[in-house]
C-alpha cells in the first residue's frame, strides 16, 4: 500500500489531553475525552493492521474531513484501487450490543448512535463529490469493528460491516482486489487531500482561563505531573524518566 495521508490526533482530543491534568473537567468533558481517546486508539490499531497485512499497491488516505454541497463529512480511511474505492469507518466498540438495524443498544438497554447512519451519510456525500468530479467509481462503504471484545447480536447478513473475527479475511479480499494504480487514481488522491479541512466545525473545547491552569511538566505516558531530580524529570505514577532539556522542549512544542 501507499499511504498518501497519515492519521493525525483529533484536535479536540489534543486540547482535552493537554487541559485534563491542568484544570477540572466536567463529567461530560471527561466522557468526551475517553470516547475520543478510545476511538483514536482503535483507528491506530486499524492502521497497524493495514501496515502488517495489506500488501496491495492501493492508495490509502487516512482521516479525511471534506465538505461538499455545504455538508461536512469525515472519512476514517479511504482505500483507492484501480476500479473501486473502499470507504472505511473504524469503530472501537467494546462489549455486547444488539440491533434491529434502526436502533443500536448495549445489552443493558442503553441506546447509542446508529453507526450505520453515519456511514451512509458519509458514503452519500462522497459519491456526490465523485460525481461532481465526473468520476464514476463504485464505492464500497464498510464499518470495521476493530476491538476483539466486541459482539453484535441480531446483526443482519447484509450489514456492511467487518467484525473482529473477519478482519484477516477482509485484508485478504483487499489484497485480491486489483490495484494497478495509474496517474488517474493518484490525481484523485492528491485532489482529495487538497480538499481536506484542517479545522473541524465539530470540535468543542472547554472554556478555560489560561492564568488559572495548573503549571508544570506533564508525563507523556500517563499525563501525571513530573518532579525534577538531578537534571531529570521523574513521574511517580508510572516511573517514566526524562532528561530536563527533552522534557522542556516537549512541553514548549
Amino acid at each position: 500500500m501507499r499511504q498518501i495521508k497519515e492519521r493525525e490526533e483529533p484536535s479536540e482530543l489534543t486540547y482535552l489531553r493537554l487541559l485534563k491534568p491542568r484544570m477540572h473537567l466536567t463529567a461530560e468533558d471527561k466522557r468526551r475525552y475517553w470516547n475520543l481517546l478510545k476511538g483514536f486508539e482503535g483507528e491506530k490499531q486499524y492502521d497497524r493492521l493495514l501496515r502488517d497485512k495489506l500488501s496491495s499497491d492501493c492508495l490509502v488516505i487516512n482521516d479525511l474531513l471534506l465538505e461538499h454541497n455545504q455538508t461536512v463529512f469525515q472519512i476514517d480511511s479511504l482505500l483507492i484501487f484501480q476500479k473501486i474505492i473502499y470507504l472505511v469507518d473504524v469503530k472501537n466498540f467494546e462489549g455486547d450490543f444488539y440491533t434491529n438495524e434502526q436502533r443500536w443498544n448495549t445489552v443493558n438497554g442503553k441506546e447509542i448512535k446508529n453507526p450505520l447512519l453515519q456511514l451512509q451519510r458519509s458514503e452519500s456525500s462522497f459519491r456526490q463529490l465523485l460525481q461532481s468530479l465526473k468520476l464514476d467509481y463504485p464505492v464500497n462503504a464498510q464499518l470495521v469493528f476493530i476491538n476483539p471484545e466486541f459482539y453484535l447480536y441480531n446483526a443482519s447478513f447484509h450489514l456492511p460491516a467487518v467484525f473482529p473475527n473477519q478482519l484477516y479475511r477482509f485484508m485478504k479480499s483487499l489484497n485480491d482486489t486489483p490495484a494497478n494504480i495509474s496517474e488517474k487514481q493518484e490525481h484523485l488522491a492528491r485532489h482529495l487531500v487538497s480538499r481536506h479541512l484542517t479545522k473541524s466545525p465539530f470540535t468543542r473545547v472547554p472554556d478555560y482561563d489560561y492564568h488559572q491552569l495548573k503549571r508544570g511538566i506533564v508525563c507523556p505516558v500517563c499525563f501525571a505531573f513530573l518532579s525534577n531530580r538531578q537534571n531529570k524529570w521523574i513521574c511517580h505514577e508510572c516511573g517514566m524518566k526524562e532528561k530536563s532539556e527533552v522534557a522542556v522542549l516537549r512541553t514548549v512544542n
